[in-house]
């Protein structure tokens, strides 16, 4: 059975390529840091010509957040305790572990740095934050299903509440993401 043209083959060589390039991004990214990050050298990395990776992400900012996006829906995937309350503790108990590690940390410092208003990254900013954001949409959908959220319960406030204090710790006062702090966060998103 012959490919039409313009058909893509799941698995095929574009999933590969796709791999290999968030892949080699995200090895860029956590050795070496956003400011060495270039296509030229993720190119190189995944083995596929720039035009490969420009083929589907227009800067190294959208590189970036594809690549981010993967290895937190991989290290961070959206729970399903079977309670509000357990999906909300495991989910920011996995983003404390996420966010403690040196490699993130020094990532996230950076993405706090960069300049708020450069377009390619705000757009690339947003779309990863909406993409995590979705993901966790799913904590609350369930929540609302089982009855312990009401009907309008907004997931986006909900999670940002959860997790804004461990980001805040982390970047501005460098306090300990520790256990009372996630229980903390856990009851006070509860509350919300």
């Amino acid at each position: 059975m012959s490919e039409e043209p313009g058909q893509r083959r799941p698995g095929g060589r574009t999933a590969r390529n796709r791999e290999n390039v968030v892949r080699a991004t995200l090895d860029l990214l956590l050795d070496e840091g956003y400011e060495h990050l270039t296509v030229a050298r993720v190119a190189a990395a995944a083995g596929v010509a720039e035009t490969t990776v420009y083929r589907r992400w227009p800067s190294k900012a959208h590189l970036a957040a594809e690549a981010l996006a993967d290895l937190a829906r991989l290290e961070n995937p959206v729970p399903d305790t079977g309670t509000l309350a357990g999906d909300l503790r495991a989910f920011l108990t996995q983003i404390v572990e996420l966010i403690g590690r040196a490699d993130i940390q020094r990532l996230l410092r950076t993405a706090a740095s960069l300049d708020p208003a450069d377009d390619e990254l705000a757009q690339a900013r947003r779309g990863f934050w909406e993409a995590r954001f979705a993901g966790a949409a799913g904590i609350v959908e369930r929540a609302v299903r089982r009855g312990e959220l009401p009907s309008d319960a907004d997931a986006y406030e909900l999670i940002e509440d959860l997790a804004g204090v461990a980001y805040f710790r982390l970047l501005v006062t460098g306090r300990p993401l520790d256990e009372r702090m996630i229980e903390r966060s856990v009851a006070r998103a509860l509350r919300t």
